[in-house]
């Protein structure tokens, strides 16, 4: 086989729907565990606590236990 078949089947297995869909979905996990990673690294920022700080959140957390059954 000629370089240019190995091209295109290359070029066909990346452009493949299939392929790409899973590769995309990992490299976001990785996007956000490497994101997650680095704001533990940071000892003045809690990565977990984050959204509970946010006033929104804990507006939303009051509506939700005031209106539980």
């Amino acid at each position: 086989m000629k370089f240019e078949d190995y091209y295109k089947d290359f070029c066909n297995t990346l452009g493949h729907p299939l392929w790409m869909l899973p590769m995309m979905c990992i490299g976001i996990f990785l996007m956000i565990e490497v994101m997650h990673t680095n704001y533990h690294m940071s000892a003045d920022k809690d990565a977990h606590g984050f959204c509970m700080q946010k006033e929104f959140v804990k507006e939303l957390v009051e509506y939700k236990e005031e209106n539980m059954y």
